[in-house]
């Protein structure tokens, strides 16, 4: 999957490993293998990925923290209840490809993009 690259390279490298991590999901959910492993492994990097994220912004004093932490809270709340449906392989097919990815090429061209512009300003 390709995901645009923003200013701050740090987050390009949170980015890519995300993406690696659900493409492993995503096989693993097509072949109806190692799900619940797959999963967990995504959702902690989701986690780590969206904490690393905020501290950032809010060292950073990001004038958008707030809008951008409550995309990463209703997304970290989605995952949850995909977490109690791993067995229902047509509703995480569904999940990934009609809500999340899309979600994440969309977040990523917009307010990751303005995040990583405004932390490679200020962090230098």
């Amino acid at each position: 999957m390709e995901i645009k690259m923003v200013a701050f390279e740090p987050m390009n490298d949170i980015h890519k490993n995300e993406v690696i991590l659900l493409e492993e999901l995503l096989i693993a959910i097509n072949n109806n293998e190692n799900i619940k492993e797959k999963f967990d492994a995504f959702f902690e990097d989701v986690k780590k990925h969206f904490a690393f994220e905020e501290e950032l912004m809010q060292k950073y004093d990001f004038f958008a923290y707030v809008p951008h932490k409550m995309e990463h809270d209703r997304i970290i709340e989605q995952l949850r209840i995909v977490k109690k449906n791993l067995n229902n392989i047509e509703f995480l097919k569904k999940y990934f490809y009609e809500e999340f990815i899309p979600w994440l090429k969309n977040h990523i061209e917009t307010i990751d993009t303005v995040t990583g512009g405004y932390l490679q300003m200020v962090s230098k």
